[in-house]
């Protein structure tokens, strides 16, 4: 029986040998699967998925995202070829932040802001600061950030306002300082 109180043991380096006599591959370990589940993580489809379906609602469910923690430690998260699923781990800890993402238009957004952030532009992110993202509708589509020093940048992102709206209403959209 595995070990359930810790995280999984890292996977060796040595390649497994085949099962001489089927060509079934073994199942996968603990370590493949809570890779795979974290690294989903990082597909905002999947995270509204899991709102939608009531996992986020679940205590245990909460209790199995803070147990995925320990990808954070140095020696699992060489792993993780998907980064951001960390930053929405964190999110998934915030009550407001899983009621909301029970919503399309919050899946969207979060994509939006991480093709935002891969593209380098990123004026814009869904964190815990004191700067807010405003809509700006007279901009056709430009998402106006302004920061306490009352600086203004805006990202234009075609309809993007429109499924933001709203949103910013619960204090949950928060922006980052550049």
């Amino acid at each position: 029986m595995q070990n359930l109180l810790g995280p999984p043991p890292l996977p060796n380096s040595e390649p497994q040998q085949a099962v001489e006599t089927s060509q079934v591959e073994p199942p996968p370990t603990r370590f493949e699967v809570e890779l795979e589940f974290v690294q989903a993580l990082a597909n905002p489809q999947y995270a509204n998925f899991l709102a939608q379906n009531n996992y986020l609602e679940d205590e245990r469910f909460i209790n199995y995202l803070e147990y995925l923690e320990y990808w954070r430690k140095p020696e699992y998260v060489k792993y993780l070829i998907y980064p951001n699923c960390l930053h929405v781990l964190t999110l998934l800890k915030q009550p407001l932040f899983r009621q909301e993402l029970r919503h399309a238009d919050m899946a969207q957004m979060l994509m939006n802001d991480m093709y935002a952030k891969w593209l380098g532009v990123g004026a814009y992110t869904l964190s815990q600061n004191d700067e807010a993202i405003h809509i700006d509708k007279d901009s056709a589509g430009n998402i106006e950030q302004k920061s306490a020093a009352g600086e203004k940048s805006s990202v234009a992102d075609g309809d993007t306002a429109d499924k933001m709206e709203g949103v910013e209403r619960n204090g949950l959209v928060k922006a980052e300082s550049s």
